[in-house]
């Protein structure tokens, strides 16, 4: 039982020390939303032929 919470309070330890509390929050981003972007209009490859693909 004494070894477990030898363990426990190693953990904790452990837990505690790897926080950062330098590191900036992160926020949202708040800019415009694009709600119409833009589309590859050559999304269909061409045959090698140069004939459309059907």
């Amino acid at each position: 039982m004494k070894r477990f919470f030898s363990l426990l309070v190693l953990a904790a330890g452990l837990t505690l020390g790897a926080c950062d509390n330098n590191i900036e929050p992160m926020k949202a981003n708040t800019g415009p939303i694009n709600k119409n972007p833009q589309v590859d209009q050559a999304a269909r490859p061409e045959s090698a032929t140069g004939a459309p693909q059907s």
